[in-house]
């Protein structure tokens, strides 16, 4: 039922507030919608001024990419095998899997906008 409310808003980006509270060189973890019910997880992150969003879920046997300060400053990981990702765009730094799912993210004076 969520991802067909969310279907028809696509397009439409997903307002989270509290955005410029997140320091630099550090991931808060999102709940959108009911994650139970099919909402989304994400991982807010912010990397050289700018707000990156990446899904929590690794692309690597369903282990979850973690909140907190970034590996070096500037990646995202997922501590069940150390897979660490590039949160601008997912790719992979360290293991051998997919990218990581990363959305659109922009930053307005009231939160972050995430394109889903």
């Amino acid at each position: 039922m969520l991802k067909r409310l969310l279907g028809m808003f696509r397009g439409r980006p997903v307002l989270i507030p509290g955005t410029d509270e997140l320091a630099e060189g550090e991931a808060r973890k999102v709940d959108i919608g009911d994650v139970g019910a099919g909402g989304t997880q994400i991982v807010l992150c912010r990397l050289d001024g700018q707000v990156y969003a990446v899904d929590t879920l690794c692309p690597h046997e369903g282990g979850r990419i973690q909140p907190g300060p970034l590996v070096d400053g500037k990646f995202v990981t997922c501590p069940l095998h150390n897979y660490t990702f590039d949160p601008r765009d997912g790719s992979v730094v360290r293991g051998s899997c997919k990218r990581a799912k990363t959305y659109r993210a922009r930053e307005r004076a009231e939160g972050c906008e995430v394109w889903l």
